[in-house]
């Protein structure tokens, strides 16, 4: 058995998935997944019996559209496409809108163009928005009735088609009886509930692209070409060509192309894609070296070892793949309604005409008007609106105090949290350096500062910053040279001076009783220590620390008040995470772990019936963002972050964690009040429509009325309050 994913477009509701998933249901050895949020749908085969381009074309034979090859200029087609035909749908509507306002009783001050009250004119521009724009929706109500899983399309198609027809019908009785009296259309209902429902698929839409980019900008963060060696020569070729045992070259500053052990040369490289932690890791002959990081400082010879599925960069796409597969999107809650509502609908629109036709006598025409008023009144527009319209003002209110929703899920789920996991460097912490402690004579920091400035490392530049701001002196030095992964050396006014690391002192045998004590002191707080040696002797040291941001504490101590339980989740050694956790409050540590491990943690957490938050910004993060029942990425860290989160918070203040939190439940709540509207108006609009007191018009204004009630009741969220940054993130 085999399992590979498949874009698929069309999905635009939980109905959907439902089709898709019940089709393969009846076949052996296959399995389907619907990830509506995503356009995916995971499948899991036996290659013996199929193949993915058999499915593709069951899949199409449903009405969706499978891609085989998904790629960033197809997103693109499908995104305008979809752009241009709601801008064309809403340019098409504003006539027949205001022909609708004309005819209204308590409206009729408002003078409308003949050429917008003119029957043709309605028809023709209705009918391109009905069968041209709106033809999508007759294909979904096609096959959600052959699949027995009635969606909202069977709403929209049923109470556009109606008033369409009906609208029509009236047309042609006015040319027939050439009557002077001029007939009321309703065209615009058509219109109106097809492009509504556009927007909603539009946001909609917006938000799936976002659960995509993570994988591609995954995939773009591995080498194109490889530098290797063939026959004695240097060759770019690229990167699929290269085979196990080749032997690559990179250069300072260059990305390493492939996994695999260093056979020549010494250098730093950069591991924060895959480690989450800013420090530079020496690798010298040997050592494995990562697909993707950075070399910062020599020329190095790599063997490749891990090549494709095996190179862990491919394991971590992996990964952020398959917990997308995992994590079932939570429905909407319109779809769940529906999945009730229209079927009950569309049985009241036909009992009402089985009653008055048949039963009370009352004809065709009141029979055919008072069922078409149903439809009309109870068609998915409010509905449809409600979370969309709730969710884009909750957004633009967050995205002033720089907070990034995506997707309606967080606001879902936001209240119902019940851990929530961090990872360390630069989510908890700064994510930088900085000189914390300093022992010694302040005249010894001009040899610190003249010596680190010649190097390019992130504990130098921390140095020269801390150095700058004493006003340290700049003296002259003499031959400079890096002892790679233990320290600097040079000749300073004829003295040999050292900085560096206790590998320095193990090295060179230097005495160290004198500063014995602090340096296990400052070991204990969790910092970097660096000596000065003059002459063998030293004379000075000083500590560095990735600080802990001013707002962690107070953050895990509000997600405790609340009954949340908190972890950390980090690749650091075992004393850091626990002095770091013991300062900031964090209830459990989880350290040295791998990016794959981070997503397992998590699992783990979700199996103890927690409603897990994972907040993280590397790389290395992304697979548990994507496990996490909400992803929450930090914006000053990788884009990878960002795309796999559910949530991004624009800096660095963590308070923006329990701001996101209460506005979600806000939102959460504006969504629900939203509903109750839609259906207390329908509770009181259906029996008005089906008795005959409510027109064709004013059902057609009231269906107008609750969308306009929709939109009004979301704007209620502007008044939200934000507690703990109020004034800080505008």
């Amino acid at each position: 058995m085999v399992k590979k994913s498949l874009r698929v477009e069309g999905m635009t509701c939980a109905m959907c998935a439902k089709t898709i998933e019940k089709t393969f249901e009846q076949m052996d050895d296959i399995k389907a997944e619907a990830i509506v949020s995503a356009n995916k749908v995971i499948m899991t085969y036996d290659e013996q019996k199929y193949s993915l381009e058999g499915i593709a074309k069951t899949i199409k034979s449903l009405g969706y559209m499978p891609v085989l090859k998904d790629n960033l200029e197809d997103n693109k087609k499908i995104r305008n496409q979809m752009k241009i035909e709601l801008i064309v749908s809403i340019v098409l509507s504003i006539p027949l809108l205001w022909a609708m306002f004309s005819h209204i009783q308590w409206t009729s001050f408002i003078q409308s163009p003949s050429l917008f009250t003119n029957g043709y004119f309605q028809l023709t521009v209705a009918g391109l928005i009905q069968f041209g724009i709106g033809r999508r929706f007759y294909k979904g109500a096609y096959v959600s009735i052959k699949k027995k899983s009635l969606g909202m399309d069977i709403l929209v198609v049923l109470g556009t088609t109606s008033a369409y027809l009906y609208s029509l019908y009236l047309l042609i009785q006015h040319e027939i009886t050439m009557s002077s009296m001029h007939p009321v259309y309703y065209f615009e209902v058509s219109a109106l509930i097809i492009t509504m429902v556009l927007i909603g698929n539009f946001i909609e839409h917006i938000a799936k692209e976002k659960t995509e980019d993570a994988l591609v900008d995954l995939i773009n963060l591995g080498a194109k070409e490889a530098r290797v060696i063939r026959d004695g020569n240097e060759e770019m070729i690229d990167i699929e060509e290269v085979i196990v045992k080749d032997h690559v070259v990179v250069l300072a500053n260059e990305k390493i192309p492939v996994d695999g052990k260093i056979i020549s040369g010494q250098t730093h490289i950069d591991e924060s894609m895959i480690t989450g932690e800013s420090m530079p890791v020496y690798k010298k002959a040997n050592d494995f070296a990562v697909g993707g990081t950075i070399n910062l400082q020599e020329r190095i010879v790599i063997e490749a070892t891990n090549l494709g599925e095996d190179a862990l960069l491919s394991q971590i796409i992996a990964s952020v793949e398959e917990a997308s597969a995992r994590k079932i999107p939570i429905q909407r809650t319109a779809d769940r309604i529906a999945s009730l509502f229209v079927p009950f609908v569309v049985a009241v629109a036909f009992l009402n005409f089985i009653v008055h036709f048949f039963l009370v006598g009352d004809g065709f025409t009141t029979s055919f008007t008072t069922t078409v008023a149903i439809l009309v009144i109870s068609c998915p527009c409010a509905l449809g609106l409600a979370t969309p319209t709730s969710i884009l003002v909750g957004n633009g209110l967050a995205a002033k105090h720089q907070i990034l929703y995506k997707g309606g899920e967080f606001f879902e789920i936001a209240n119902k949290i019940t851990a929530v996991a961090f990872d360390k460097t630069g989510t908890i912490t700064k994510g930088s350096f900085e000189v914390t402690d300093y022992i010694g004579d302040l005249s010894y920091l001009d040899m610190i500062y003249s010596i680190e400035r010649e190097s390019t490392h992130p504990i130098s530049k921390a140095v020269v910053l801390y150095a700058e701001e004493k006003n340290a002196n700049l003296l002259p030095i003499k031959q400079f040279e890096v002892l790679q992964g233990k320290g600097l050396r040079a000749m300073i006014d004829g003295k040999k001076v050292l900085i560096g690391s206790a590998k320095i002192i193990d090295d060179f045998e230097i005495e160290i009783q004198e500063y014995q004590d602090i340096y296990n002191q400052l070991l204990e707080e969790a910092k970097t220590v660096n000596f000065l040696i003059v002459d063998c002797k030293i004379v000075a040291m000083y500590a560095l620390r990735d600080e802990i941001k001013e707002t962690s504490k107070e953050t895990i101590a509000e997600l405790k008040r609340r009954g949340i339980t908190t972890y950390l989740v980090t690749g650091d050694n075992k004393g850091v995470a626990e002095r770091i956790a013991f300062e900031v409050g964090i209830d459990h540590i989880c350290c040295e772990v791998l990016p794959t491990e981070k997503a397992e943690i998590v699992e783990e957490i979700q199996k103890q019936n927690h409603l897990v938050a994972f907040v993280g910004d590397g790389i290395n993060d992304a697979p548990a963002l994507k496990q996490a029942d909400i992803g929450i990425a930090m914006g000053g860290g990788t884009d990878i972050a960002i795309h796999s989160s559910d949530l991004t918070l624009m800096n660095s203040d963590l308070r923006l964690v329990i701001e996101a939190i209460d506005l979600s439940k806000a939102t959460l709540t504006n969504i629900y009040q939203n509903f109750l509207w839609a259906f207390s108006y329908n509770l009181v609009a259906i029996p008005l429509a089906a008795t005959g007191h409510l027109s064709m018009a004013l059902a057609g204004a009231a269906m107008a009325f609750s969308s306009i009630m929709v939109v009004l009741n979301a704007l209620r969220l502007k008044r939200f309050q934000f507690r703990y940054t109020k004034g800080e993130q505008r």
